[in-house]
């Protein structure tokens, strides 16, 4: 399988540039498959355009060398790339590989590639690679860079049995589309970070024709799929681009007859990752699905696998066994109530397809490393000190939280959640020990008092951001405004909190005793910083 491109070292004698000027050097590069084509989904054989742009050593273009666009359908014998260059001088090389002529991509004049993901799905001829070279010019020289992809490619496979018994009973599943939430929409070929955010809607299309092969069960060996979805997803890693990210996912599979199979259960927090595959696995159009999911370093090593299996639990005793085995999905039975009392396996994501009946509650403290919820209500006492402790990442997705829970785990986030607090005397949540959290379309609805941003010291700093959030009190508690900091105790000035507020509303609330608005309300000390929809209204002294 054609998992890169290559730069290699070489040129031709037929591409030298004759060079009148001593100071001028010639810098060659040959564009090349490395090893055999095939005609398979992600050989590479559908990219045939090369994009390239020349910048200086700290990033701006080169104002006499404008953005190439050429033909490289030589990419099996190699497309030879020649530039004249000043010697003595740095630059930096951008490169861009697609299908010619492909609008799901625009390339700007600072080689910023826009995704657009509307369209079709199982479209192999999104497949693309980008790479960027530095190059300190001193003569004629050959610069090797190998070229990847920026994509992680989301697979969907049913075994062969599931399949020939769906077929047996008269269901042929021909089409398949995809719904995945915020994918990053621009990639910076020049420093492979990625920005913005789109929700990915893949219009059906004719599911793959060929098989889909995954080491499911680690024993060395991949097993053949029946290919039901491919997409290439940008995944929205804030940082340098390269790092796993979690996404959530919605598949549909269509008859001819127009029968639909949708599946979502278990799809909010998927491992997406640039140049890997993640493969959903298993019986995936039986009645009762089961799945792994599979990070496959079939684009890239060294190996990256992650397993992720669902185990369906309706007693305690049941959750309490599939939540002590890592990376599982432990589906709750609707209707009941469980206790999260011993730390769950690293990489469990509890979820449900009821969140108004399904509980997990929280008595006490509890330690874990990486854990999710999602559709679930979790539930915790009004009382101080009670959460997930020494956790890594925390994630919530489309739950209900009742009680005072106090964050704890470095990485905090809660997406589409409800929070639930009727006691005047306590908040919906304390951010407490997470150095970075998030709220993304929350709702909020308390006795007065909502969220408080408050340590003791013991962590060097926090970052809380509110988006599209709204927050509701029943009844007013004087000077108490919906988000409340303390930043009274940590050491230093301008470290302790950074409170980022975008696009949120705040109804019933009192103002607050310094701040004199019902949104937020610094009401001890003086350290934080306040940005309110991309303004700064607070500054730390």
């Amino acid at each position: 399988m054609f998992a890169a491109l290559m730069l290699a070292n070489s040129c031709s004698d037929d591409n030298n540039v004759p060079q009148a000027d001593s100071s001028l050097a010639q810098v060659t590069f040959k564009v090349s498959a490395d090893g055999a084509l095939t005609r398979a989904i992600s050989d590479g054989t559908t990219v045939n355009e090369l994009v390239y742009r020349v910048f200086d050593k700290n990033g701006n273009p080169i104002t006499a060398k404008p953005l190439v666009k050429e033909s490289a359908t030589d990419l099996r014998s190699g497309h030879t790339v020649a530039l004249t260059l000043a010697k003595g001088q740095t630059y930096k090389v951008a490169f861009w590989a697609q299908k010619a002529g492909n609008t799901a991509y625009t390339v700007n004049d600072n080689m910023q590639v826009a995704v657009n993901y509307s369209g079709a799905n199982n479209d192999e001829s999104r497949d693309a690679f980008f790479n960027a070279v530095e190059i300190t010019v001193n003569g004629d020289v050959a610069q090797t860079v190998e070229l990847k992809r920026p994509f992680a490619q989301l697979n969907v496979g049913t075994t062969i049995a599931d399949w020939n018994a769906a077929v047996a009973s008269g269901a042929t599943f021909d089409e398949s589309k995809v719904t995945v939430k915020q994918a990053a929409t621009t990639l910076n070929v020049l420093d492979g970070k990625v920005s913005g955010a789109a929700d990915v809607n893949f219009t059906y299309a004719a599911k793959p024709g060929e098989s889909l092969k995954v080491d499911a069960d680690g024993d060395g060996t991949k097993e053949d799929y029946e290919y039901l979805s491919m997409s290439y997803i940008l995944p929205n890693d804030a940082t340098d681009g390269t790092q796993k990210t979690l996404a959530s996912a919605e598949f549909t599979f269509k008859t001819a007859s127009g029968t639909e199979i949708v599946v979502k259960n278990g799809l909010q927090n998927l491992p997406l990752q640039r140049n890997y595959r993640t493969n959903i696995v298993g019986n995936i159009l039986s009645g009762t699905t089961t799945f792994s999911v599979v990070v496959d370093p079939a684009f890239s090593t060294p190996d990256h696998n992650t397993t992720y299996r669902m185990v369906h639990a309706s007693t305690q005793a049941e959750m309490t066994a599939a939540a002590s085995q890592p990376n599982t999905v432990v589906k709750l039975a609707a209707g009941n109530s469980y206790t999260l009392s011993t730390a769950p396996a690293d990489g469990v994501i509890f979820s449900s397809d009821n969140v108004a009946t399904t509980t997990i509650s929280i008595p006490a403290a509890v330690t874990a490393t990486n854990v999710a919820f999602e559709n679930v209500t979790v539930a915790s006492p009004n009382a101080n000190y009670t959460g997930i402790q020494h956790a890594t990442t925390v994630k919530y997705k489309g739950c209900v939280i009742t009680g005072q829970p106090f964050s704890y785990a470095a990485d905090a986030s809660y997406e589409d959640c409800k929070f639930e607090q009727t006691a005047s005397d306590c908040y919906n949540i304390w951010t407490y020990g997470s150095s970075n959290i998030t709220f993304t379309r929350c709702t909020f609805n308390c006795a007065g008092k909502s969220v408080l941003i408050y340590n003791e010291g013991s962590i060097t700093g926090q970052t809380a951001t509110f988006q599209d959030c709204t927050f509701n009190a029943s009844a007013s508690v004087a000077g108490k405004a919906a988000i409340e900091i303390d930043s009274s105790l940590p050491a230093g000035v301008g470290t302790p909190f950074k409170v980022v507020i975008n696009n949120c509303t705040a109804a019933g609330f009192a103002n607050g005793s310094v701040s004199g608005n019902s949104l937020w309300n610094e009401k001890k000390g003086t350290k934080a910083t306040v940005i309110v929809d991309g303004v700064t209204v607070k500054n730390p002294s």
